[in-house]
């Protein structure tokens, strides 16, 4: 059986005339959650439906059901309720009808807020920032703080969240954002069983919140963030670790050090009445330490110079250098578009990549509602194909697409130039270049559609799967509307080379964290992503070759040849052959001989295995 027919909703499928459901991203215990992309305001979303395979398993059990859905509807109601930069949006609520074995399966659902970039874990270290006073600073006043700022919205509504840990707060762009409200609760509610609410991850559980659940309040969210306090400082806390415990900082020797070591006992202490009152309590005490011995940094987006003590520590350059890059790519990217994954590409063995840091993972929402990830500039090595000579370049820091533009993204695009296309005997021509070849419909890849003065898609089943047909033109096109262009082939090969090593690194890492819960991430649970110091699941295989992950090895792409051809805006020089900027790149077993320089093909050439995705560039 095919996976995707487990899901409870399709690809393709169209909520209440609004929502298209694009990708299948993660399945919990009673949820699952999808990409989908609101029609009307082009915008990509979440939607967390509840599962239909967990409807069926509780069947006989009406309580548990009637609890379930209780606490699905809870959710919705503490994230609708509040209203706070630092807190995940909700958009929409409601019921969407399914057919499933032959019988209408109403589910419910809720659209809100899609992250697609890291958890609060991306900006933290593995071994802490201990004793290095500066990057302390600058993490508390650039992503604590604003997380505390948003606990207190959620408090000031008498709610509390009783599952916060770094997995559940996103980091969109520098912009924290709490998510996963799924055990919160209000004094205004009516109590849930406490059998079933016996839930969360020890590492940041209050001992009240295991052993008298009813009784885990706003406190308990106090004693998460301590636990969240003590990480950033201490190193990631050790599965081996007691839960419920008092901690604090093993050697702080520091006035400032040991002001945070006692923050963090009150905050932890395993008696309730012995912490901090509120939040509010908890951020002053906070400032007032971080105002000790010297005047109190304020944020400006980038981090500060470190002293030589940190120079002479190696581990702590690159976390110091990882912010500042950061900082300077988001501001570019707020200024080439006016808003603010991984990478899915193959390597290939012809190339390979020195990488000067650990890359980044920043993404963001672009104006075609394709999420983009930064890949960070280094020195990249090519085999020429003659032999074992190698020729070094530097490659800039640029943005990718994470995944290749699917039919539906192309088709928005088609529509909205409508205008400048001529649709003739299956070819679509902007200015006498062809863009696309509709074909006869009768092959899957042959989905788009020209049909009562507009274009559509033939089956919405069909709708995130990658654009093929497309010709170099077509992609050139749809890239320049939206304000991007296609890579070059050193860009997609160096794209593709740090790829491979980020999973090849991470995978023997998982071996060892894959069964604590308390290391999936946020995505794995809601909304499935990951970013800088925080672990990646294993990639699941394709379920069929036209799914538009990376992981797929029948779709190649489309590049501009060189960098020469980049400055020349891909403009075709001439008639000659070697003069079109306009070649594949990809998997071996597809088109052509993938050289190391890319396959070339003409301009205006579309083929059934053949997509592309986009970059931006990074401003100087």
């Amino acid at each position: 059986m095919n996976e995707e027919s487990k899901n409870s909703l399709e690809i393709g499928t169209v909520i209440d005339g609004k929502w298209v459901i694009l990708e299948f991203i993660a399945k919990g215990g009673m949820g699952e959650v999808y990409r989908a992309h609101q029609i009307h305001l082009k915008r990509d979303v979440a939607v967390k439906v509840i599962s239909e395979e967990w409807l069926e398993s509780i069947a006989d059990d009406e309580e548990e059901r009637e609890i379930g859905l209780k606490r699905f509807r809870n959710e919705m109601q503490a994230m609708a309720r509040v209203r706070h930069p630092h807190v995940l949006q909700i958009f929409d609520y409601g019921t969407v009808t399914v057919q499933k074995n032959g019988r209408e399966v109403v589910l419910e659902y809720i659209a809100m807020e899609y992250i697609p970039g890291g958890t609060l874990r991306s900006t933290m270290s593995e071994e802490g920032f201990d004793p290095e006073e500066d990057l302390i600073r600058s993490w508390l006043d650039m992503f604590f703080i604003p997380v505390l700022e948003g606990v207190m919205a959620i408090h000031e509504l008498k709610m509390a969240h009783r599952d916060l840990k770094p997995e559940n707060i996103m980091m969109d762009g520098e912009t924290a954002k709490i998510a996963d409200f799924g055990l919160a609760h209000s004094y205004q509610w009516e109590p849930v069983t406490q059998s079933i609410d016996v839930k969360g991850t020890p590492a940041y559980m209050s001992p009240e919140h295991f052993f008298e659940f009813d009784k885990a309040d706003h406190r308990s969210d106090i004693y998460s963030l301590g636990k969240i306090l003590f990480e950033a400082i201490n190193g990631r806390i050790s599965p081996k670790a007691k839960p419920f415990k008092q901690v604090h900082l093993s050697n702080p020797e520091t006035p400032f050090l040991q002001e945070l070591d006692e923050i963090i006992r009150t905050a932890t202490a395993e008696e309730r009445e012995k912490r901090y009152d509120s939040v509010e309590q908890l951020l002053k005490v906070l400032r007032d330490a971080m105002d000790m011995g010297k005047t109190r940094q304020k944020s400006t987006g980038n981090i500060a110079l470190l002293g030589s003590s940190f120079i002479n520590k190696p581990r702590y350059i690159w976390t110091g250098i990882a912010f500042a890059i950061v900082s300077v790519a988001v501001m570019a990217i707020w200024h080439l578009m006016g808003d603010p994954g991984r990478i899915e590409l193959l390597i290939d063995s012809a190339t390979e990549i020195v990488k000067p840091a650990t890359p980044l993972s920043r993404f963001f929402l672009a104006k075609d509602g394709i999420n983009m990830r930064l890949i960070s500039g280094g020195d990249f090595f090519q085999n020429d194909g003659s032999g074992d000579d190698k020729q070094k370049m530097l490659i800039k820091s640029f943005f990718m697409d994470e995944k290749t533009v699917s039919n539906y993204h192309f088709v928005e695009f088609l529509n909205s130039v409508k205008n400048t296309l001529v649709v003739q005997k299956g070819v679509v021509k902007q200015k006498e270049k062809t863009l696309l070849y509709l074909g006869r419909g009768k092959a899957p890849y042959e989905q788009i559609i020209f049909q009562h003065d507009r274009f559509h898609l033939r089956d919405t089943a069909f709708a995130g799967d990658p654009v093929k047909r497309v010709t170099w033109y077509g992609a050139a096109a749809y890239a320049t509307h939206y304000g991007k262009r296609l890579p070059t082939v050193n860009e997609w090969h160096y794209a593709a080379s740090i790829n491979h090593k980020e999973h090849k690194a991470v995978d023997s890492k998982e071996q060892d964290r894959s069964s604590l819960p308390e290391h999936q991430n946020m995505h794995e649970n809601h909304m499935k992503g990951q970013g800088v110091g925080e672990s990646m699941s294993q990639p699941e295989e394709p379920k069929s070759p036209d799914e538009g992950t990376v992981f797929q090895h029948t779709i190649r792409e489309w590049a501009i040849r060189s960098e020469s051809d980049l400055k020349d805006g891909g403009q075709t020089r001439s008639i000659s052959d070697g003069e079109y900027p306009s070649v594949i790149v990809g998997p071996r077993n597809a088109v052509g001989s993938n050289l190391p320089g890319g396959d070339f093909r003409y301009p205006w050439e579309g083929y059934p295995d053949v997509g592309f995705r986009c970059v931006l560039d990074v401003s100087e």
